[in-house]
């Protein structure tokens, strides 16, 4: 049987592959795991399609930010790592949910390790995923007892699905680890979704990052220096 410390070594190093796909690449896997899922659950492919087409507004190209001294600044966003997906309940509303919270966390860029008691939806998204364009082990499924080990690895996210006392319990879990400083993203009202439906939601998985290119002169635009009086 394979341990938790490989599963999660698995998923990062598949992340790393994952992260530094061109926004196409990703999108093109991503929606291929939709098409699959349209043919089994039409709902859940809906979801799906409407984080991934939102996502495409939000992160598809790189935003042009000011530079005073000729050079080009780009803010563009990456994957934080591994995220954790919990999915305490199994009803209905609650895999609308998961669905919504993975597709997120893959399309910024994560690699995603699936904590569930959903029997339901783990099943669609394993036979959505192997006919899918998604890279191997990057998305892996473990029971929902594993979560508290898991949490103690070094993940970078942890979306809730469930109840308040999951979400106060993984917090203070996540607060109290020596590692990296872990994101809690939770969906506790399972009613009326509002994570889930939340069109910006995808910003929650990831990190931003600039690149700045010089396109002038060595030390930047020549011009805007001032020589004696």
């Amino acid at each position: 049987m394979v341990n938790n410390a490989t599963i999660f070594s698995d998923v990062q190093t598949a992340w790393q592959s994952w992260n530094v796909q061109g926004f196409a690449t990703q999108r093109e896997c991503l929606l291929s795991v939709q098409r699959s899922m349209a043919e089994i659950n039409s709902t859940l492919a809906s979801v799906m399609a409407y984080h991934v087409q939102q996502a495409t507004s939000l992160l598809a190209e790189p935003h042009l930010m000011q530079g005073p001294t000729g050079e080009t600044n780009e803010l563009y966003a990456a994957g934080r790592g591994v995220a954790l997906v919990l999915v305490e309940s199994n009803d209905a509303q609650a895999s609308v949910a998961a669905i919504a919270q993975l597709t997120a966390a893959l399309i910024a860029g994560n690699g995603v390790i699936v904590c569930s008691n959903n029997q339901n939806v783990d099943q669609l998204l394993k036979s959505a995923i192997s006919k899918s364009k998604l890279p191997p082990q990057l998305v892996q499924f473990v029971g929902f007892d594993q979560t508290s080990a898991f949490i103690e690895f070094d993940v970078r996210v942890v979306a809730v699905v469930g109840s308040n006392e999951t979400e106060w319990k993984v917090n203070h879990q996540l607060a109290q680890r020596e590692s990296a400083i872990g994101l809690l993203v939770s969906e506790t009202d399972l009613m009326s979704l509002p994570t889930s439906h939340d069109p910006n939601l995808v910003l929650r998985f990831i990190t931003e990052r600039t690149r700045t290119i010089n396109i002038t002169a060595v030390g930047g635009n020549a011009t805007l220096l001032e020589l004696g009086s």
